[in-house]
């Protein structure tokens, strides 16, 4: 990686230095504010929406800031947070990743069967209502899109502009703060977030774009936000359903009927 990085060589000013410490600054508030307990405690009471809502506005400020030390310090340009102009090839693994990401979700959550929420890790994050959808897509653009310019794009530079080291320390180091960041999940999610980090510094470091890892990003959280917890609902509901007419009786299998169907129509909505 260390070969394929080889590009990444930004000057850091004092602008830059500074700029880049409030990055650090607003996500390290957001992650100590964002206990598993405390997460779950405060989803519970005040619902998704917040969250939701709190997510994207932290990305997008961390984002904001990282261009902003772009645009007002002298050693500092797009091409080192890894925003470069886009080739046929960048678009076409942009394009074909996602979508082979998205069809293998989709056929395993098929194949799944349904899982119930103690199984699911993530169920506190699952959207059930419209505007929590709305709200989770939101997210997911938004942490797709500026966890990869922080992360992979800003961190990645400073480590090797600001800390001296080498380049593939640095990754290594952003991977570490990417899945720390997500501390809210538990360990697994920890763990879960730095194996994707992995993924996505692997795509930027044979790249050299941005563009690939971001539209991946956003795929993933699309997809296990809103598109798995759908076809898992799909899957779930008629079954349960099926079995309250077993034990009722013949009597009331057109009724029973008619609530799977009921309940199959609002997991999917």
């Amino acid at each position: 990686m260390a070969a394929v990085l080889d590009w990444v060589d930004p000057t850091f000013h004092a602008a830059e230095v500074v700029l880049t410490a409030l990055v650090l600054l607003v996500l390290t508030a957001s992650v100590l504010r964002a206990s598993p307990a405390r997460m779950r405690e405060r989803i519970r009471t005040k619902g998704l929406v917040p969250a939701f809502r709190r997510s994207a506005a932290t990305n997008t400020l961390a984002a904001l800031i990282a261009l902003e030390a772009v645009l007002v310090g002298p050693g500092l340009d797009l091409a080192d947070l890894g925003l470069r102009p886009v080739t046929v090839g960048d678009v076409l693994v942009a394009l074909g990743l996602p979508a082979a990401a998205a069809g293998t979700a989709a056929f395993l959550a098929v194949r799944s069967g349904g899982i119930g929420p103690d199984e699911d890790p993530l169920s506190f994050l699952r959207p059930a209502t419209p505007a929590e959808r709305r709200w989770a897509a939101v997210g997911a653009v938004a942490a797709g899109t500026g966890e990869e310019i922080v992360f992979r794009g800003l961190f990645i530079a400073a480590g090797t502009g600001v800390l001296g080291l080498p380049v593939w320390a640095a990754a290594v180091l952003a991977v570490v703060l990417f899945g720390a960041g997500h501390r809210y999940q538990g360990l697994r999610g920890v763990l879960t977030t730095g194996g994707g980090a992995v993924v996505f510094t692997t795509l930027y470091a044979l790249t050299g774009n941005l563009i690939v890892p971001i539209a991946l990003h956003i795929t993933i959280d699309l997809v296990s936000l809103l598109l798995v917890p759908s076809l898992l609902a799909r899957n779930t509901a008629p079954a349960a359903d099926t079995d309250g007419a077993d034990t009722d009786g013949a009597d009331t299998d057109g009724a029973d009927t008619d609530g799977a169907d009921t309940a199959t129509a609002e997991a999917a909505s």
